[in-house]
């Protein structure tokens, strides 16, 4: 005979004991045994008084999964693309289809992934997915694949690369910079009075036994990276509010001093289409372009300029001038001592301007005290290895090369005498500073710059306010190429199409972010450096919190929330219309 076993629910019931004329409460569950009803488990609870203070102490929920995006720097660049008109500028030269992202998307993407987190396309939708462009664009990440990228990219018109001498051809990156400069100037971030001109090469993964296009080839890399194939990138960026308004991706063979004349050519057609007077605009270079055929490229573009002359291009009298016959370059630029006279200059007479920076100055010192330890260190271990006795001498001539090889590699071959004694199973080597060098070049050289401009209407002060501007220019735009923002690097891209449109992002990239800046310094953060700017959006997150549900058959609730943040933090969330950008119940919390 066969005894069936009957499966009940456990039941759960509150029951009440009475002990020392207290009240007790438990929870009991109770199922059948056997079929008998019978206490399976007890929980006890207490009296009412300990059951009123449990209630009243009740912890909130925990969430079960908290999924962090990055907020602060997209969200801004997202927002500084639609205020600046760099979105709809890009849509009016590639027309946004009726469903799905546009090409616009794709270049801003590429843009903001170089700001944010410098890699290949390939990762993009990776990092799309961790933004909360993926909430604001509402486009699934595979949208951003790298064989979309590669489609989207491939569509753009790009004229080929030029033969040399022959004028760059225009193509639809060409009008979308100037699209983007009319753009800029209605909006007035084009100051129309300084632009700043600068000129570098950036270096390429290509491998060098690939076949690759005109633009990526080997030449000498200002990175040390002379085994890679490299592209040369000329740009000129407005020297007030750091917006790029032209550049110019050269093959990596041209010499930088070279590709000037046909820049500035561009930048004049640049500005005779954005109807801006040749003779509004200002020019500086830094003096690593300045030599005589691109000074009378400078001149026979009708556009105003200043350069820092090559030290051994600046007149002799006025670059050697005492500092103690300088006066003092006023408040706005203290430390800075100048002198102003005219001179002739490449066989013409220019107003030129010596400019000696006291801290400038002390950075040389610094620099060059420090490469002076090194080489007496270096030095100091060859004497000790040439003063070891050995079967065969090294010859003279090679022992004198590799002390030449050391002085000349830390840029010091003035300021240390040597002398090589031959011994008879042995070399002596004597060295010492030279203080009489190092006397004249800290008296003559260091902290010193000698301008020269075809201004001959500007003041020493208007000079030198117009350099400033330039080297402020050049230091941030340093990022591209050291591999902090909006880096050039990783380039991946070995067809010359590709190359034009990397650097069209990471120009773009560029003019989005100091546009976030100039912002940030208008609404009351006058001495917050970019970099400073960068890393306080950096870390403004979106925490999305999932959160168990106690009802049967509902859905888990979200609620998003923005991480906790500095009184800076919260006020560039404001003044960025970051706060616009967010899910209501965030928004309310941000602005608390």
């Amino acid at each position: 005979m066969f005894q069936y076993a009957r499966i009940t629910t456990p039941m759960a019931s509150l029951i009440k004991k009475v002990k020392g004329g207290k009240r007790y409460y438990y929870i009991a569950v109770s199922k059948r045994v056997n079929g008998k009803p019978r206490i399976v488990q007890q929980t006890y609870l207490g009296t009412v008084d300990r059951i009123l203070s449990i209630f009243n102490q009740k912890t909130p929920p925990v969430p079960v999964d908290a999924t962090p995006l990055e907020l602060g720097l997209p969200a801004a660049l997202w927002q500084a693309a639609q205020d600046s008109g760099a979105l709809a500028a890009l849509d009016a030269v590639w027309s946004p289809p009726s469903k799905g992202p546009a090409l616009s998307h794709f270049l801003l993407l590429a843009a903001f992934h170089r700001v944010c987190n410098p890699d290949s396309n390939t990762k993009a939708a990776d990092w799309y997915e961790r933004t909360v462009l993926r909430r604001l664009w509402d486009f699934p990440s595979d949208c951003f694949s790298s064989e979309a990228f590669a489609d989207r990219f491939d569509s753009i018109e790009v004229a080929p690369v030029p033969s040399p001498g022959q004028p760059e051809t225009d193509d639809e990156l060409t009008a979308a910079q100037d699209r983007l400069l009319q753009v800029f100037r209605d909006r007035q971030l084009v100051s129309q009075r300084v632009l700043a001109y600068d000129i570098s090469n950036f270096h390429t993964w290509v491998a060098s036994d690939r076949e690759p296009g005109t633009l990526a080839a080997h030449g000498h890399n200002n990175q040390k990276h002379h085994d890679l194939r490299q592209a040369g990138l000329s740009y000129a960026l407005d020297a007030t509010h750091g917006l790029s308004l032209m550049h110019l991706v050269y093959p990596g063979n041209v010499s930088e001093s070279g590709e000037l004349p046909e820049t500035v050519e561009r930048i004049a057609g640049r500005m005779d289409r954005a109807g801006i007077p040749r003779d509004a605009v200002t020019l500086t270079i830094d003096q690593d372009s300045d030599a005589l055929a691109n000074m009378v490229a400078l001149e026979r573009s009708k556009l105003g300029w200043v350069a820092a002359l090559p030290w051994n291009q600046a007149p002799p009298e006025l670059r050697q001038r005492p500092v103690s016959q300088l006066a003092p370059a006023g408040p706005t630029h203290p430390g800075v001592q100048v002198a102003a006279e005219r001179s002739l200059v490449h066989g013409a007479e220019r107003l030129c301007v010596l400019l000696h920076s006291a801290s400038a100055a002390a950075e040389s010192l610094e620099s060059v005290s420090d490469a002076l330890l090194k080489v007496m260190r270096k030095l100091t271990r060859l004497a000790r290895e040439l003063a070891d006795p050995q079967p065969q001498l090294p010859t003279e001539e090679r022992v004198h090369q590799r002390v030449q090889e050391t002085l000349e590699h830390h840029q010091v071959p003035d300021l240390v005498q040597y002398e090589l004694i031959a011994r008879d199973d042995h070399w002596e080597l004597r060295f010492r500073n030279d203080l009489d060098a190092f006397q004249q070049l800290y008296g003559e050289r260091f902290g010193r710059t000698v301008l020269v401009t075809n201004r001959d209407d500007w003041s020493a002060a208007e000079v030198i306010e117009a350099y400033c501007q330039q080297q402020h220019m050049e230091r941030v735009f340093g990022d591209l190429d050291r591999g902090a923002k909006a880096d050039w690097s990783p380039d991946c891209d070995w067809t010359d199409s590709k190359l034009k449109v990397h650097a069209f992002c990471s120009m773009l990239g560029v003019s989005l972010l100091h546009y976030l800046h100039r912002r940030a310094l208008a609404t009351g953060w006058s001495e917050l450096t970019l970099e400073q700017l960068f890393e306080e959006l950096r870390e403004v997150l979106q925490i999305d919190l999932l959160y168990p549900t106690l009802a049967k058959r509902s859905q888990p609730s979200r609620v998003t929330v923005v991480s906790s943040q500095s009184p800076t933090q919260a006020g560039l969330v404001q003044a960025l219309g970051i706060d616009r950008l967010l899910p209501p119940s965030a928004a309310k919390g941000a602005r608390k």
